[in-house]
């Protein structure tokens, strides 16, 4: 990478050897481009990441419905005694 500053050569380093200069710009041209196999990787770690907050989600709804269930059957069973 040639630094824009000074005009040194620094190889594949992001900060210039000879002036200091950060030279790393978070875009599409420093990336370096996806295969297809690494983008439907990618795509399905970001499925999985949503379907197990939803999944997490629904199971507390779950749980909170089956305790409200045991807690008012106590509480039927101690008044009722």
């Amino acid at each position: 990478m040639r630094c824009p500053k000074c005009g040194t050569e620094n190889d594949k380093r992001t900060i210039c050897s000879n002036c200091g200069l950060f030279m790393y710009r978070a875009d599409l041209n420093n990336r370096a481009r996806m295969t297809k196999k690494e983008r439907q990787k990618e795509d399905l770690k970001e499925v999985g990441k949503k379907f197990g907050k939803v999944f997490k989600v629904i199971w507390m709804i779950l749980m909170m419905l089956a305790m409200s269930f045991w807690i008012l059957a106590l509480l039927t069973w101690l008044i009722t005694r």
